[in-house]
């Protein structure tokens, strides 16, 4: 053969794999795009879910909260047990989150620094509540595929500010919703699980009605059990704002 053949056959090589590579790159964008679909889905969504808290000698303490979400707006409000009853958590976009006591009787701002603390005793941080849009944080990669499920990598854009250097999620390619997550920290070390356990169909939307969380490092664990959800229900924007959180019922 020819070096002017080989230099040919080479480039028609190095072509097709770039074009291979970025078609991978290019499907791998796509699913986690239909992901976040689903975790901002229907015009609304209101929730009424139950929180358990697990400790690592297997005490539980039960909580209720009722959750609102409207675009990428949220509110998280305790309705239970009377020690917490009343706290909420606002999230707006931009990081713009916001707490709400009602032992001070103040909502106070939640700096971008503590964005990766757990909310009041759960293994959910306050950016796991806030987050809706991996593909502004992080570059996905498909691990491997099967008919029904697609696994993929996560990793941290350069210039991301997200807590987690890298996450290995599992996703329902009938469903689009995320059935299981691996989150690792800035060390590389793994960090928390997400376990999603049913899946249920509600006002023609997929939702995932019980989730399992785990910090693997404090061997704490927190279940989310979903007992009422309802969607396109008009929920006002002015719901969403710092002067309604003291007074969401």
């Amino acid at each position: 053969m020819s070096r002017k053949n080989s230099v040919k056959i080479l480039t028609i090589f190095l072509i097709a794999s770039f074009l291979s590579v970025n078609a991978f790159a290019d499907k791998a964008d796509e699913y986690l795009k239909k992901m976040e679909s689903v975790l901002n889905q229907g015009k609304d969504a209101t929730f009424i879910m139950k929180t358990v808290l697990i400790s690592s000698d297997g005490r539980t303490k039960e909580r209720v909260m009722k959750a609102y979400r409207k675009g990428d707006k949220k509110i998280f409000f305790f309705l239970s047990p009377p020690g917490v009853e009343g706290v909420a958590f606002l999230s707006l976009a931009e990081d713009m989150m916001y707490l709400y006591m009602p032992a001070f009787k103040k909502v106070r701002r939640i700096a971008s620094s503590a964005k990766n603390q757990n909310f009041m005793g759960t293994d959910l941080s306050y950016e796991d509540l806030q987050e809706s849009k991996y593909t502004d944080k992080y570059d996905p990669k498909i691990i491997s595929e099967t008919a029904e499920e697609v696994k993929m990598e996560l990793t941290k854009k350069p210039d991301s500010d997200a807590s987690y250097k890298k996450i290995i999620m599992t996703v329902d390619k009938n469903t689009w919703v995320r059935k299981k997550a691996e989150l690792y920290n800035e060390a590389g070390k793994l960090w928390k699980e997400m376990k999603g356990t049913k899946i249920e169909t509600i006002d023609g939307y997929p939702v995932l009605m019980e989730m399992h969380v785990t910090d693997v490092l404090s061997d704490h664990a927190t279940r989310l059990i979903i007992d009422e959800a309802k969607f396109d229900t008009g929920l006002s924007d002015s719901l969403f704002s710092k002067r309604r959180i003291s007074r969401i019922r």
